[in-house]
């Protein structure tokens, strides 16, 4: 039966990496002295907010050593030159909130699972990932950022939470009558219990905390929406401090009321989602220059079961009126799609991992332009997660992460939608573009 068992598991394993494409492992290659040239027709500029036309971009091993227009940077002789003249590039795309793991599944399937969901996001254009919260996959994110690190496979540069912090859960547990049911969180009641959980997430390798401060939320028959508070404001005070203390940044799940207010005075670096964010709270995230990042493809999702239980009231309603006046008010938006296992943001693929591009004519429809959307997703990320000398945007010096799309995203925002070449760190992930693979000079 063991033997039998085991037959499945690994059948099992096989079907989920054939459904997800390649999984792309590999020895990674000495880096070779020859220098990269792409042709862009069209080069987005997250600064100035347009597309710079006959572009050139030089590469040597994993950095960008020139760009500029075509009469002035010259291609050397004997580079190999990527032809993507017919298209437009950009910077690699960061994905600022999603869970490559999760669910009940053994440690083992968790790796394979997050390995194909991170190689998903790759081959969408997002060269860069946020994992806040592996969601019962423990340190698995981890040890799969070390070993794309490493070299050992391919996958998008990550950033790491391993397991969400929080408090014990008022009401939402049945008592163990024998053993203690496993946690998919890290539990930690107080402020030096909070410490103490800080620095087991630093010695395991995780460069986030992911902290949740609010908990079961309901909407009033008027459409008022409560959330309970989870950690006291000097439990958050704690992990923020703890966490600056070892270099870390602190990401909290926060809907709104007293569990928001104590998160931005407790001064954590990105508060997520904020759903029901009152008119002082934006003041506040002005005031303190806080960034924001909404999570709408899973409030979306779950909109059936919120209008089940509140109609005509849901978060995902809630949430486009409250980020429409975020963005009317100046606030700093960032991108993140809540991609997470279990998740089915697109029927076609039944997966939530790889489809983040409708995020952006979604955020349009909401009053952003496509240009916001695009820095979004690049030079905002960028900053918001301290990383802006090496990605966000094509320049001289930083990661060769680029993109590129058939058309014109600044006129059709669809076009992030169909990615159709992407470089990591001056290795080609993908190219789906009329001229196939690159040539030399």
């Amino acid at each position: 039966m063991r033997g039998k068992a085991a037959l499945t598991t690994i059948r099992r394993l096989v079907l989920l990496a054939a459904a997800a494409g390649p999984v792309l492992l590999w020895c990674q290659p000495a880096r070779s002295p020859q220098v990269v040239a792409v042709r862009a027709g069209r080069l987005f500029d997250p600064a100035s907010g347009t597309n710079r036309t006959n572009q050139v971009v030089l590469i040597r091993g994993d950095r960008i050593t020139d760009v500029g227009a075509a009469d002035r940077v010259q291609v050397p002789s004997g580079a190999r030159v990527i032809d993507l003249s017919q298209a437009t590039v950009l910077p690699g795309l960061i994905d600022a909130h999603l869970h490559t793991m999760g669910g009940p599944s053994g440690l083992q399937y968790q790796e394979l699972l997050g390995l194909v969901n991170a190689q998903r996001d790759l081959r969408a254009g997002f060269t860069t990932i946020i994992d806040l919260g592996s969601h019962g996959g423990w340190y698995g994110p981890v040890e799969l950022k070390r070993a794309i690190d490493a070299g050992l496979v391919q996958g998008p540069r990550m950033q790491v939470a391993g397991p969400v912090l929080s408090i014990t859960p008022p009401g939402n547990a049945s008592f163990p009558l024998n053993l203690k049911p496993a946690e998919p969180n890290l539990v930690a009641d107080g402020p030096e219990a909070m410490r103490a959980a800080v620095r087991e997430l630093a010695h395991y390798g995780a460069t986030w905390v992911k902290l949740q401060t609010t908990g079961t939320f309901i909407f009033k028959p008027d459409g008022e929406m409560v959330n309970q508070a989870l950690p006291s404001l000097e439990e958050i005070k704690a992990v923020v401090d703890e966490a600056h203390r070892r270099g870390m940044k602190v990401a909290s799940h926060s809907y709104g009321d007293e569990g928001l207010k104590w998160a931005l005075e407790a001064g954590v670096d990105s508060i997520q989602h904020a759903v029901d964010a009152d008119d002082a709270d934006i003041q506040t995230f002005l005031r303190k220059k806080m960034p924001l990042t909404a999570t709408i493809l899973d409030m979306r999702e779950d909109e059936p079961g919120d209008l089940k239980r509140f109609a005509p009231y849901s978060r995902y309603r809630l949430m486009e009126k409250t980020w429409k006046k975020f963005l009317a008010a100046g606030m700093k938006l960032g991108f993140g799609s809540g991609a997470a296992e279990g998740r089915i943001f697109s029927e076609e693929c039944h997966c939530s991992h790889g489809t983040q591009g409708e995020m952006f004519p979604i955020f349009v429809k909401w009053g952003a332009t496509p240009v916001y959307t695009l820095r979004m997703a690049t030079m905002t990320n960028a900053e918001i997660i301290g990383i802006q000398d090496s990605v966000g945007s094509v320049e001289k010096g930083k990661f060769a992460d680029l993109i590129a799309v058939s058309g014109d995203p600044l006129a059709d925002i669809t076009e992030m939608q169909r990615v159709k070449f992407v470089m990591k760190g001056g290795e080609v992930v993908r190219n789906d573009l009329a001229g196939g693979p690159a040539s030399s000079r």
